[in-house]
């Protein structure tokens, strides 16, 4: 598979990439990542600082997992947003919504995280779940959020990366570029599609220290890494 690598083209192609599997999504992603992607969210917001979180942006929130459980984060005067390019993954988010009754204010925004749709100066934090990857231009993201953060707040990620230890990289490229994809296959042919995409965008995925380079180079101070469960997972972050 070939991902598109100027901005326009990759948000389209993404946009492809999780279209008709919106539905399933949160379960699957539950079952394939053995429950651990909860073990990940969770460490990325045990870095966020409740008593001065009033407004919290949820970069590329897809389904809403991470957004749901920032709007359990902050005290009913906050306020949560979560930004998806695709129409598709925010149905289900929007839906829950209504749902559901979250404890601070909560809304859904389709945009991009290289050009948002807000004033400077708003955020405490902006997270960004598992899709990292999926930025077509992570530096024009790095750009916008320090635009639209307030002075020493944060930008947090966790996601996917190449493990960096040579025996566990071949045990787990062999099962996202050959078990995944088989098991997606059983799901549907979107499902199959999107598994392939997953282990393509992983295999390509920026270094933990090649993002903080690209946070610094923003403008980000304080930046950080720290490599998760084997090192298939990395948390990075700076703060304006």
């Amino acid at each position: 598979m070939q991902i598109p690598t100027t901005f326009i083209e990759k948000a389209k192609f993404v946009r492809v990439i999780f279209t008709d599997v919106e539905k399933e999504y949160d379960q699957l992603l539950r079952l394939l990542t053995l429950g651990l992607d909860w073990t990940w969210r969770r460490r990325m917001l045990s870095k966020i600082d409740r008593a001065r979180s009033t407004c919290i942006l949820d970069l590329a929130c897809g389904t809403g997992l991470v957004t749901f459980a920032l709007s359990k984060t902050i005290g009913s005067q906050g306020l949560v947003i979560g930004l998806d390019p695709s129409a598709s993954m925010l149905g289900p988010a929007i839906r829950k919504k209504h749902e559901t009754r979250a404890q601070c204010p909560l809304e859904f925004v389709r945009a991009t995280g290289e050009f948002m749709p807000f004033r400077d100066d708003i955020f405490e934090y902006e997270t960004i779940g598992l899709a990292l990857r999926n930025f077509g231009d992570k530096s024009a993201a790095f750009s916008e959020a320090r635009r639209t953060l307030v002075d020493s707040g944060w930008l947090l990620s966790v996601d996917f990366v190449v493990p960096d230890k040579s025996l566990i990289r071949k045990v787990y490229m062999f099962h996202i570029f050959n078990v995944l994809p088989a098991l997606g296959q059983l799901v549907s042919s979107s499902w199959h599609r999107t598994l392939v995409y997953l282990a393509r965008s992983i295999q390509l995925s920026t270094e933990p220290a090649e993002i903080c380079r690209l946070l610094s180079s923003q403008g980000f101070r304080r930046t950080f890494s720290e490599r998760i469960s084997l090192g298939v997972v990395a948390l990075v972050g700076g703060q304006k």
